[in-house]
């Protein structure tokens, strides 16, 4: 009877220490920021278009300098969405409330008000866009 609490002790403390080490501790914590804009959206230039290219250059940059930076995509206009248990199919990107998704990247934070501290610097904002914070766990390794 002692080896088995004796082994179920050692299991257990093995089991809190792989998932101390599994990167889930508040400092290594990771957000999704997603940034959408108006899907009406028209720039008031081509200039303004080239200056807020530069600022996204500069915003990434720092983030990946900093290593907040895990990843970011941006996808096309292209696509298609399956919806209600008929599975109806309607082409094209989602739009809601007037809105699309521009982009979305995966940072690392201390806490939700470091990312949403980082999420205000995001030059989404000069065109009028959003940027939705949300704090995301590790589902598959």
């Amino acid at each position: 009877m002692k080896k088995l609490i004796f082994l179920s002790a050692l299991v257990c403390s093995g089991v809190t220490i792989l998932f101390a080490q599994s990167g889930n501790s508040p400092s290594k914590q990771q957000y999704l920021l997603i940034f959408r804009f108006k899907s009406n959206f028209t720039p008031a230039s081509q200039e303004a278009v080239q200056a807020n290219i530069k600022h996204w250059q500069e915003y990434m940059g720092n983030l990946g300098q900093s290593g907040k930076l895990v990843s970011g995509f941006r996808p096309t206009n292209e696509g298609k969405t399956i919806t209600g248990t008929d599975k109806t199919i309607k082409e094209g990107a989602y739009i809601a409330n007037n809105e699309s998704i521009s982009s979305f990247i995966l940072i690392r934070a201390d806490s939700m008000d470091e990312a949403g501290e980082i999420a205000k610097r995001c030059p989404i904002f000069e065109f009028d866009g959003s940027v939705e914070i949300r704090p995301v766990m590790q589902t598959a390794k």
